[in-house]
């Protein structure tokens, strides 16, 4: 019996001699390509697209107004009148009219002027007692309201000049405390000896008797 050496056998040695001689190639043409060959870029040629617009020329063209002529006036009939021989007279009479002269104008108003102190004040010479309303006297509600108002030169109290001042309780006694002041009297007051208007202030009182 021969004894073969595993290293001696060429059966086993034979593919890895192919392997090596591939992988040597390989490199070979790997070496030689990165050697002798040159990457190239080419441009790309853009092309210009260039747009042109075009404008054309319009004549202005002028409208002629054609001037209207006026018509000619014609020339006025002559109407020939014949003369009459004795005219028609008329005689006006003289008469004597009475013309009225325009009245004369009314005076003007003087101003009174509302005083607030004056010499002599007002006193009062009459002063009715004001409706209780009646939701007050059912509720038992006393209250107190004060009035301003203007003393004519006669001593009534001037209408459409009263005014609520201050009210408490509110909205209960007002109306009553505007109806009985109007009703109220006064002696005028005087200033300089004259009987002029004056702004006044009357509190009224509200109790259940």
């Amino acid at each position: 019996m021969k004894y073969i050496d595993p290293k001696a056998d060429l059966r086993t040695w034979i593919p890895l001699v192919k392997r090596k001689a591939i992988i040597i190639t390989l490199l070979i043409l790997i070496l030689v390509f990165l050697t002798f060959t040159e990457v190239r870029v080419k441009p790309m040629k853009v092309q210009e697209y260039q747009t042109s617009i075009e404008v054309e020329d319009i004549p202005i063209t002028k409208q002629e107004i054609k001037k209207q002529e006026a018509p000619k006036p014609k020339a006025a009939e002559v109407i020939e009148v014949e003369e009459e021989e004795e005219a028609d007279t008329v005689t006006i009479a003289d008469t004597d009219l009475d013309v009225e002269e325009p009245p004369p104008p009314p005076p003007a108003k003087i101003e009174e002027i509302e005083y607030v102190k004056v010499e002599i004040k007002p006193s009062v010479v009459s002063r009715p007692d004001p409706q209780y309303p009646d939701i007050a006297k059912r509720s038992g509600l006393e209250g107190a309201v004060i009035v301003e108002f203007v003393i004519d030169t006669t001593g009534s109290v001037l209408p459409g000049s009263a005014k609520i001042i201050q009210a408490k309780p509110e909205g209960i006694f007002e109306q009553a405390a505007l109806n009985a002041i109007y009703k109220w009297k006064f002696t005028p007051g005087q200033q300089r000896d004259r009987r002029v208007r004056v702004r006044w202030q009357q509190p009224i009182i509200f109790r259940i008797k």
